[in-house]
Parts: structure tokens; sequence; C-alpha cells
């Protein structure tokens, strides 16, 4: 949105839709989960609910099926109509004192995809979106992406948001995990199916679970787990943008923006955008007089929770297509106020959001002069290194921040404010893609992952599937046996499908990427987890999942491993052999092994342990690893051992 006046009614107009949504109940409000475009799921009660005026009676009607109900002296309603079959499109009718026409409602399959930055990674970034976008056009398919939202206290209703039909421009910035998965069903099972992302990227698993559970592990009080959400306060004022060509030079500057025009343009044909939506209780103005005692500066102020991003972002062109900066060495500005901000430097080049950017400023109450040298921008080291590319940069972002940095998000917020809210909407199952944040920990997530997987079943008073993503290969490949962090991560996800109920694994070791952390290889993780659901779940007859170890036998100086899920037989290299495997005597030191395939086992010897007691496969952060079943589906990491880790705290 680009900001023509010095006063934008944007943001006011987005508050007043949703004071009218919450507030006017002479028409009946509902969630916003329940709108036009939404799937609800086949073969279960349909619940539809919301509020009206206390005692206000309720007609819902479906398909031609009816339930009449009133409102409770809270205003609070709630039917129930009988389980449908798949299909559609049917219109909802809710009549109260006024009446709510819901269109193109689908019967079919419904999934919540949730966890952190792996599962919100966009399609438009993963490899091969530029082939998969352009036929992304699925009317079966419906997107709804839960906005990001912290809360100590459990939340009736998601943050404004909407049901989308899965076109190309819809599903761009969607989970592609989710993307690929739903495509997947809707090929298969060719019914309607409806996905749910509720994720949020660099998240630990304690912020998706709900209290009690948490409790129930560290033996602490769910009141003493959760803490307040924190609002934080901030004002900013930027003017006087110049791009600069000698640092030492006050007059080697051109003019980027100034604003006294009255208008957000800058000097290469683009504007300054901002978005409220990412940011509700903040706001953006043209204010007078600017620096100079003159003219207009531009204003950022507000208060943010954790789950606002209050980021100002200047396109260069128009169309977002690239300059080129490479004449100029740097930016020059000035800015006061109260609080914090970093710039960012937007490069197409760089598709995993780790871009080049400055250290953390602090506003002062005067207004003070900040000048950036392109040469000492940095990536924060999260993504793939990149070159920075001057000639090719497509704009700048400031992040404005309360002066105290990034506020914090308490255990259970993530639950509270972005899970309660589905919990009454029937869904099939939930697809589960987390843990780089608490690979540190990974011991201690043996516990929380069953923990949240039994809360939120619990909740939704449904034993749903729960499909986890184990982690891909990322970080060091080992020259040598070795403990690693993320092998125990990848531990703790598979027992948790050996231990609970109605789980599944997609086993994602050989799709990964070393060097990032944010691998684009998102349509197999999709397509592994679709074959799960598929084969167990909707019990279609097929191979769902590579070799799981099943039992060990020493015998001799060797020891066989048997697995489950053979599929039409295991496949390691040409020979047979398999690379991998590393075996250990009592004295618990590895060395790597030789590994042979016999039939449905792996024999596993290595002349440096004449009398093995264990075995261990794909165990290292980026292992390199190759068995799998002829239906080319990986085996999972694991190891026979249980000797301590170094996650498991003494």
């Amino acid at each position: 949105m680009e900001i023509i006046s010095a006063r934008n009614g944007g943001g006011l107009f987005l508050c007043l839709l949703f004071v009218l949504r919450i507030s006017c109940w002479a028409d009946p409000v509902l969630p916003h989960l329940i709108g036009d475009h939404m799937v609800l799921q086949q073969q279960r009660e349909i619940h539809i609910w919301g509020k009206a005026d206390p005692q206000e009676p309720i007609t819902v009607t479906l398909a031609g099926r009816a339930s009449v109900t009133r409102a409770d002296a809270n205003g609070k309603w709630a039917v129930h109509l009988p389980p449908m079959s798949a299909g559609g499109p049917f219109t909802l009718s809710i009549k109260a004192k006024k009446e709510i026409i819901l269109k193109d409602v689908m019967i079919g399959e419904v999934w919540v995809a949730s966890g952190q930055s792996n599962m919100t990674f966009e399609l438009a970034g993963s490899a091969g979106s530029a082939e998969e976008l352009p036929k992304a056009d699925y009317p079966g398919i419906r997107l709804f992406n839960v906005p990001k939202s912290v809360s100590t206290d459990p939340k009736e209703d998601t943050l404004p948001a909407s049901w989308q039909i899965c076109t190309p421009d819809a599903v761009r910035h969607f989970s592609a995990v989710a993307y690929y998965f739903a495509r997947d069903l809707h090929r298969k099972l060719r019914v309607p199916v409806g996905i749910v992302e509720s994720a949020w990227p660099g998240t630990a698993i304690e912020e998706w679970t709900e209290p009690a559970a948490l409790a129930s592990i560290s033996g602490s009080s769910p009141e003493k787990i959760s803490d307040s959400v924190q609002h934080l306060p901030f004002h900013l004022e930027f003017d006087d943008f110049q791009l600069v060509r000698d640092p030492t030079d006050s007059s080697g500057a051109d003019l980027f923006s100034g604003f006294d025009d009255g208008t957000s343009r800058n000097s290469l044909g683009g504007y300054w955008s901002y978005d409220w939506q990412d940011a509700p209780a903040t706001s953006l103005d043209l204010v007078s007089p600017g620096r100079q005692g003159t003219g207009y500066a531009m204003q950022v102020a507000g208060t943010l929770d954790a789950s606002g991003d209050s980021r100002l972002i200047s396109r260069f062109h128009a169309d977002n297509s690239p300059a080129d900066l490479s004449p100029y060495t740097g930016i020059r500005f000035w800015v006061h106020g109260e609080g914090s901000f970093r710039v960012l430097t937007l490069q197409p080049t760089i598709t995993d959001r780790d871009d080049y950017g400055s250290q953390m400023f602090h506003a002062s109450p005067e207004w003070k002069p900040i000048t950036l040298s392109f040469r000492d921008l940095k990536q924060d080291g999260w993504g793939v290194s990149e070159d920075i590319t001057l000639p090719a940069l497509s704009g700048l972002a400031i992040e404005c921040l309360p002066a105290t940095g990034y506020p914090s998000r308490p255990p259970s917020s993530l639950y509270e404010g972005m899970i309660v809210p589905l919990m009454p909407y029937p869904f099939r199952g939930v697809v589960w893609y987390q843990g780089e944040g608490n690979a540190l920990d990974a011991f201690h997530y043996r516990k929380l992952l069953p923990a949240l997987i039994e809360s939120w079943r619990k909740a939704s008073h449904n034993e749903f599937p729960f499909l986890i993503v184990q982690l891909p290969n990322h970080g060091t490949i080992p020259e040598e046996p070795s403990e690693s962090a993320w092998a125990e991560l990848r531990e703790a996800q598979l027992l948790a499908l050996k231990t609970v109920p109605n789980t599944g694994l997609a086993v994602t070791i050989d799709v990964g990427d070393p060097k990032d952390l944010h691998p684009h290889r998102k349509a197999e993780v999709g397509q592994r987890l679709a074959l799960w659901a598929l084969g167990t779940t909707y019990g279609e007859p097929m191979v769902y999942s590579g070799p799981i170890y099943q039992a060990m036998k020493i015998e001799g100086g060797q020891i066989s491993i048997h697995f489950t899920n053979v599929g039409s037989g295991l496949v390691g290299d040409a020979s047979g052999r398999v690379k991998g495997f590393m075996i250990a005597g009592i004295d618990r030191k590895f060395h790597w092994a030789d590994a042979v395939i016999q039939g449905d086992t792996v024999l596993v010897s290595s002349p440096k342990v004449p009398e093995p007691v264990a075995v261990r496969y794909a165990w290292g952060d980026s292992p390199n690893c190759d068995l799998h079943n002829r239906e080319s589906l990986p085996a999972s990491p694991f190891r026979t051992d249980d000797w301590p880790g170094i996650t498991e705290k003494h």
C-alpha cells in the first residue's frame, strides 16, 4: 500500500472491519474458520458455532438439513449437523434476527499443518516452484492461513483470516509442504481437501504445548509456566534518506526519500509500504514538520507483542524489479524517537529471508544521522550464505522494534493463540514439521512431543493421526563417527512413532542441505506425508514408509539388523552394500562399519570391533547414508544402544 497523504485510512479501515465483526451481534458472528469456501470434515458431525444477542434463536441449515438452538446468556451458541459425505459446493445459512449466507462450502478432508520455519517455507521459494506454481489451480483444495498470535489465555477465534481457493496466486506464499501434502491427497482421494496452516518460524515445541501438559513434564504449575504477553511501545521517525557515494563526503550523496511532497515515493520510481495486518497495534503516518522544521517525516508508532512484524519496505521500482546500486557505497538517513531498528537490503537471490542486515540501532529524542556501509551488512547466518548483489537489489527494509528489542513469547502462548481456536473445528489429522528449535534439548523432546500430541487430542476430543516430519540432514558431514544433537532429535521423533498410537513419520534424511537450515526440496516432504496418510488413515494399498529399525541380533563378530516397512526389499548401492552404519564394542567407541544387505536384514561388522554390542545408522548432522526400500523411501536413522547422548542432562 503506497502512502499518498500524511494520514492514511488503510489502518483505520482494517480496524473498523474488525470492530464491526466482533461487536455487532445483531448479525450472528462466526469464527473466521467458518466462512465462504471452507471445507468441512466429511463423515464427522458438523459443528457450527458463534455469537449472537443473548437468548436469540439461531437456525443453521446446510444441504437441506437444519438445526435450531438459542444463544445463551453470554451470547454464545453452537449446533451440530449430521455427518455428510464428500461433495459440494453447498450453501450454509445461519439465520437469527439477520441471516448470514456462506457460499461455496465443500465437504471433504481437513488437515492442520503446524510447526516452525520449514513448515512456513513458501511454495514460491521451494525447488521446482517455477514449474509447479502455474499448475497449482485446484478448485477442490482450500487454504486457510492462521495469523500469528501470542496469548496466555485460550482464544476463541483466530485473528482475521479467510479460506482461499487454491490458485497459483493464493498458494504462492502458502506452506510448500502443506500444499504438496494437500495436492497428493486431493489427486488420490478425489475429494475436496482443506489445509489449515498454523505455524511460526523459529519457535520451540513448548510454545505450541498446552500449559498443563508442560506442567506434567516440568513439575511446575501451569500458572508458573505462562508469563504475561509483552505489549511494548515504540515511536520512530525517519527522514532524508540518501544513497551515499563517498561516506567521508557529505555532498557525495543522492536523495532517495525526503517525503516533503507528502508522499512515500522514492527517487528510483518505487515507494515505501507498510502492512498493518502484520502489526495491527501500530500506525504509519507522514507527520509535519520533518527533520529540518518543514515538510514531512515518516513516523511508525504503536505497541508490539511477539506476533507483530513492524517492517517498513521501500521497493526500488513499482514493479519490484531490481535496481543497480553498485555506484553507491551505502545509505544515510536521520532518525529520532524511542525504539530500536535494523536496516536490511532485499536481494532477489536470497529466498530464505536471511537478508543482509545491519546491527541493532537505538533511537534518541534528538535527530541523529545513521550512515551504513553496504560492506558492513551481514546475513544472520541461519540461511544460505550468498554474496550481496549491489547491481540487483529490489529494495530496503527497516525493522522497527521497541527499545528493548524483540518481545518474548511465553511457553504455551502459540497453543493458546493459534491452536485453541482450531480445536472446535472437526479435522482429520495434523502434519507437524518442527524440532530445529529444540535440537540442543533433544532428550527432553522425547517427553515434549508426546505431551503436545496428547494435549491437542484432548482439546479436540479426537484421537486424530499425527504425522511427523523427521528432521533432514543439515550441518556438519561427519568424517568420523561422532555424537550429534540433530541425530538425537530425530531419534526422539522416531520414538514418538513407536510409542504414541496413530502417529506417522516422514523420513527426510536424503532431501536436506548441509549448508541450509531451510532446504528447498519440499515436494518430497509433502509427498511422503501424503503417502503415510493414504496408506494408514485412508487404507490405500501402498508402501507408505521406508525401513524402520525393529530389532538386532549379535551373531559372532557381526550384528544383524531387522526392519519393518521393507516394502519390496532393501536397497543400498549396486553391490548390496550400505553406507552410514557404525559399530561399537563394550568400550562404546564407534567405527565405520561394513554393512551388507541380506534379504530383509542388514549385516554389520568391522575388523576393528571383534565383539560388537551396538550399531548406529545415519547418526550425525548430515550423515552419508543410502539405505532405502525399492519404493525409494529412505530408512529412518536409528541406534540400538541407549547410552547417554550429548543432550541428556544429568
